[in-house]
């Protein structure tokens, strides 16, 4: 499903929904987080990402049938989206979690998620990015806060979108380095 397609969807959905939260979604994000909870070796991460794959799979087809209407819906599609390795994916899990957030304010995940997808839509592009989400491991091991347009926000930004502040993430990946 492309961008305009979801978005022409979203016409159909009324801006207040009182819905049930999709099971299928819920269960969906369960296996895409159980997952990422209990990988170990650097071979595991090959059938991940095939699982992934399916996920994403499954997560158009509840798009597509007009079954995700709930914050924690759009939400839940975002977070499997977010895990894509291509920048469709990726902007998909933006405009998921830009939803979500818009729909619940008050969702810190939520929010958090959007500033999240926005800053690995940038890295994926080769950009600097906003938030101070991104972590990545060097040939090392060691942690690495991807780069970090420090004019692009301010902390007080960050902060409402439920990010730490940039010392808060610096020293985040300070503290992941000494845990090895």
């Amino acid at each position: 499903m492309r961008l305009r397609d979801l978005l022409l969807t979203l016409l159909l959905v009324p801006a207040a929904c009182f819905c049930a939260d999709n099971e299928q979604l819920r269960t969906i994000v369960h296996a895409d987080q159980d997952e990422r909870q209990s990988l170990g070796r650097p071979d595991d991460w090959k059938g991940m990402m095939q699982r992934d794959a399916q996920r994403r799979v499954q997560v158009h087809a509840e798009l597509a049938a007009g079954r995700v209407r709930t914050s924690a819906d759009f939400y839940n599609a975002a977070l499997v989206m977010q895990h894509g390795q291509g920048l469709e994916d990726i902007r998909m899990a933006h405009a998921l979690a830009t939803i979500a957030s818009s729909l619940d304010p008050l969702d810190r995940s939520a929010r958090w998620l959007k500033a999240a997808s926005w800053d690995r839509m940038m890295t994926t592009q080769g950009k600097s990015q906003w938030y101070g989400t991104q972590y990545r491991q060097d040939p090392d091991g060691k942690w690495v806060l991807i780069k970090v347009d420090e004019t692009a926000v301010t902390d007080a930004q960050r902060i409402e979108l439920a990010v730490p502040t940039l010392a808060e993430s610096k020293k985040r990946m300070e503290d992941m380095n000494r845990a090895k």
